[in-house]
């Protein structure tokens, strides 16, 4: 079965890429799966930043990605939900990690729309993505109007 994976951020510029998927996969009978990345407070890293490790337990995590998948729950719409911690990776590579270990046919990711010193300054998960995928991927700007996918 061909497999939509769909990245979010939890906000709602991060769900701006949700309603292509889903009409894409609609499209194609293929199964869609929600992916939202967070950062392992105990690893040091979230993405390109480095930040000083908190403590916290792993029952404080769990209950923290319980409290996370209930909230996208309405968002999800039937898609399958999968909460990554990224530990030690980049945030870009989880998502690689994901789509690989998922069988991904595709990601469908927003992209904030960063240009100059901000992209050079916060770098760009996007653009990570699209540079190392082996599949295709394709990226919503904003909140753009949904295409009709048709066969």
């Amino acid at each position: 079965m061909t497999k939509i994976l769909v990245t979010t951020d939890t906000s709602k510029l991060g769900h701006a890429a949700l309603p292509h998927a889903r009409a894409m996969a609609q499209a194609l009978g293929a199964e869609l799966v929600l992916l939202s990345v967070q950062p392992d407070p105990t690893a040091g890293i979230a993405g390109e930043f480095a930040y000083a490790p908190i403590s916290v337990t792993a029952e404080e995590m769990l209950e923290e990605d319980r409290q996370l998948r209930e909230s996208l729950d309405p968002v999800a719409d039937g898609a399958r939900i999968v909460v990554e911690r990224a530990g030690g990776r980049s945030i870009a590579q989880t998502i690689l990690d994901v789509a690989e270990v998922e069988k991904a046919s595709m990601i469908v990711m927003t992209t904030h729309g960063r240009s100059g010193l901000g992209r050079v300054l916060l770098g760009s998960v996007a653009e990570a993505v699209v540079h190392a995928a082996p599949i295709p991927v394709l990226l919503v700007k904003g909140e753009q109007p949904v295409a009709a996918w048709g066969r």
